[in-house]
C-alpha cells in the first residue's frame, strides 16, 4: 500500500518495471511451444519436463481468468483456506474457458492457429498493462503463503507427498494419432465433445509434433486431473481436521500402492472417478462462501461433470437439493432462490450433454459385490486405511447425538460433519447403485482416508495438551503410510518411461 502514496514520477517507473517484467514473463513461458518445435531429439525426460512447466503456466492462465470472472460478476466470498480459493479460481477459470473455446472451435479448423495465439495475447497485454491496482494486489504465488507457517512435519510431509505423485506417473501410450488416444482412453465415447474441443484448442500449438501433443493430453489429465483431485480433498478436509492432519489424508492417498494400480489399468479415470471429491466440495464451500452467486459455481462443476461421463448428471440435482434443504437450511428463501438461479446456466448445459448422450447411456445397477471387494483390496494395500472403520463407527456415534458418552474430549463442527457425511452417503450409493466407475476409481480411497483420520483427530484432542506425545503418534503414521507406498515399484516404472532400462539396473546393483 506505500507504493500508492509514492511521486508520479516514481510511479511511473514502477508501472514501467511492472509491465516489462510481466509481458517478458508471459511471452517466455507462452512461446514454449515454438521452441520445441526443433526438439525431437531432446530426452523424454528434458521434453516433458519443458510441457510440464508450460501446463503450469496454463494452469496461471485459468486461475487469472477465475479471477476475472469473479471480478466481472461481483462474486465475493470466505474461503476456509488460502488453498481453497486457489483451486476454486482454477477450477472455475477452467471450465469458463472450456465454454469459451467449444465457441471458438466452431469456427473453420485453418483459423484455430491464428484465434489461439491472437486470444492469448490479447490476454497477456490486458494482464500485463499496469494499473494501480495491479501493480499492488495479490499475485497468484502470494496465495500460498500458508506454506510458511508449516512446521517441520508439515513440511516433511509436502515434500514426500509431491515427491511421490510426481513418481507416480504410469506409463502412458504414446499414439501418433491423437484420435487413436481419445479410443485408448474412452473406448464407450462417454466423454462430451465439449472437453475434447478444449483440450484441441488449448494445446493447438503442439498439434505438428504428435508425440509431443500426445504427451501434453497425458499430462493433462494426470496433473491437472489428479492434482485437483488432491486439492480439492484437502480442502474439504479443513473443514473438519487441522492443517497436519489434512496433509496426512492427503499422503495416504498418495502413498498407497492402490493409487498407481488404478492408474495402470485405467489412466482416464484421473478424470473419471476424481470428480466425486470436486462435486462434494463444491457443494460444501458453497453453503459457507457467503454468497448466493457462489451457485454459478456448483452449477458449472455440474456440467463439468457430465461433461466427463454423462451419468453424473444424475448427481446435479441431488446436489441442488440437498443443498437448497439442507445446506442452506439456515438462509432465507430469497438467498436460496438466487442461489438456484445461478446454478440455472451450468444445470442446462449438464441437462443438453445428458440428453444428446441418454441413448448410448449404459447404466449399471447394484455393484454391491465390486463396492465389497474394492474396499477390501485398498484396506490390503494400505495399512493406514485399516482404522477407517473405526473410523466410521465414531462418526455415526458422533452424529447420532451419543458424542458425549464415546467422544467426550471431540470438538468437531457437527453441522460440517453432517454436511459431510451425508455427501459420503450420497457418493456410496450412487457408486454402488449407478455409477460402477466411482467404485472401482478413486472415490472410495479419499472416502477411506477421510475415515481413517477421524480416529488420529480424537486421540490428538484427547490428548490436547500432550504435544510431544502427539508429534510422535503423528510420526509414526507418517513411517505407516511410508513404509507401505511401495516408492521402488513406482521408480521402477517412472524409469521404464524415461532412461534406459540397462542404466537403471546398474544403478541398482549399486
Amino acid at each position: 500500500m506505500e507504493k500508492t502514496l509514492v511521486k508520479k514520477s516514481e510511479y511511473l517507473k514502477l508501472k514501467y518495471k511492472f509491465f516489462i517484467n510481466r509481458i517478458l514473463i508471459y511471452f517466455t513461458f507462452l512461446l514454449i511451444p515454438l521452441w520445441l518445435q526443433d526438439t525431437e531429439d531432446l530426452n523424454l525426460l528434458i521434453q516433458s519436463g519443458i510441457l510440464l512447466v508450460y501446463l503450469l503456466f496454463m494452469g496461471g492462465q485459468w486461475y487469472f481468468f477465475g479471477k476475472e470472472i469473479d471480478n466481472r460478476l461481483k462474486i465475493y466470498y470466505r474461503a476456509n483456506s488460502s488453498m481453497e480459493r486457489i483451486v476454486y479460481r482454477i477450477t472455475l477459470g477452467s471450465i469458463g474457458m472450456i465454454l469459451l473455446f467449444n465457441i471458438f472451435s466452431l469456427f473453420p479448423g485453418v483459423l484455430h492457429q491464428y484465434i489461439f495465439w491472437g486470444f492469448f495475447a490479447i490476454v497477456g497485454l490486458f494482464y500485463s498493462w499496469p494499473t494501480r491496482g495491479k501493480i499492488i494486489e495479490e499475485s497468484m504465488i502470494s496465495q500460498f503463503g500458508e506454506m510458511k507457517y508449516m512446521d517441520s512435519f508439515e513440511r516433511t510431509i509436502l515434500l514426500l507427498t509431491g515427491f511421490t505423485f510426481i513418481i507416480s506417473l504410469p506409463e502412458v501410450q504414446l499414439f501418433q494419432n491423437i484420435d487413436a488416444l481419445k479410443l485408448y482412453l474412452d473406448p464407450s465415447e462417454n466423454v462430451s465433445a465439449f472437453l475434447w474441443n478444449f483440450l484441441s484448442f488449448i494445446y493447438t500449438p503442439f498439434v505438428s509434433i504428435p508425440k509431443l501433443y500426445n504427451l501434453i493430453w497425458c499430462f493433462h489429465f494426470y496433473f491437472f486431473g489428479l492434482g485437483l483431485f488432491i486439492f480439492s480433498f484437502y480442502c474439504l478436509m479443513r473443514y473438519l481436521f487441522s492443517r497436519r492432519l489434512a496433509l496426512l489424508g492427503v499422503y495416504a492417498i498418495v502413498s498407497t500402492w492402490s493409487f498407481s494400480k488404478i492408474l495402470g489399468l485405467d489412466f482416464f479415470s484421473t478424470m473419471t472417478t476424481t470428480v466425486s471429491i470436486l462435486w462434494l466440495w463444491s457443494l460444501v464451500w458453497s453453503s459457507h462462501s457467503g454468497t448466493y452467486r457462489a451457485g454459478l459455481f456448483t452449477g458449472l462443476v455440474g456440467s463439468y461433470m457430465a461433461m466427463i461421463n454423462p451419468v453424473n448428471f444424475l448427481l446435479v440435482p441431488v446436489g441442488i437439493i440437498i443443498s437448497y434443504f439442507f445446506y442452506f437450511k439456515e438462509r432465507t428463501q430469497w438467498f436460496k432462490q438466487q442461489w438456484l438461479k445461478y446454478n440455472i446456466l451450468g444445470f442446462a448445459i449438464a441437462l443438453m450433454i445428458f440428453g444428446f448422450k441418454f441413448e448410448s447411456i449404459e447404466f449399471s445397477f447394484f455393484n454391491l459385490y465390486l463396492a465389497e471387494s474394492t474396499v477390501l483390496e485398498h484396506l490390503n494395500r494400505k495399512a493406514f486405511f485399516v482404522i477407517s472403520p473405526v473410523g466410521l463407527i465414531l462418526g455415526l456415534f458422533y452424529l447420532s447425538g451419543r458424542s458425549r458418552t464415546l467422544l467426550t474430549y471431540v470438538g468437531f463442527d457437527k453441522f460440517k460433519f453432517k454436511q459431510v457425511f451425508y455427501g459420503l452417503i450420497v457418493l456410496i450409493l450412487f457408486g454402488v447403485f449407478i455409477q460402477p466407475e466411482f467404485v472401482a476409481g478413486f472415490t472410495f480411497i479419499w472416502i477411506l482416508s477421510l475415515l481413517a483420520v477421524i480416529p488420529i483427530e480424537w486421540v490428538f484432542q484427547t490428548i490436547s495438551r500432550l504435544r510431544s506425545k502427539r508429534n510422535i503418534i503423528y510420526a509414526i503414521y507418517i513411517l505407516v503410510c511410508l513404509l507401505d507406498s511401495h516408492l521402488e515399484n513406482r521408480l521402477r516404472i517412472i524409469g521404464k518411461i524415461f532412461f534406459d532400462m540397462e542404466i537403471l539396473k546398474y544403478f541398482i546393483q549399486l
